[in-house]
């Protein structure tokens, strides 16, 4: 028994592509104006660094700040008493 190895197994032989195709884009253009109609002067809005560092703005990362909590010790409120016994 011989076996041939033909290659690809798909018969069309066609390209598959995996992505967005060649020179779509996944921006739109906005008028600022209306972005702030829509979600308020106050709303956080994703920007790509590239586009904030071709508009002349820094990219600085927040430092985070580990701070470890420890549970405040609850103490309980003493009662004072005086206990006292009776003898027949």
């Amino acid at each position: 028994m011989v076996c041939y190895f033909r290659g690809d197994m798909n018969s069309d032989n066609i390209k598959r592509s995996k992505g967005r195709p060649a020179g779509s884009n996944s921006f739109v253009r906005i008028r600022a104006c209306d972005l702030i109609k829509m979600v308020g002067d106050m709303a956080v809005i994703p920007v790509s660094k590239v586009w904030l560092r071709e508009n002349g703005l820094d990219v600085v990362e927040p430092q985070i700040k580990v701070v470890s909590a420890t549970a405040p010790e609850e103490t309980e409120e003493k009662i004072q008493f005086s206990l006292t016994t009776f003898e027949d």
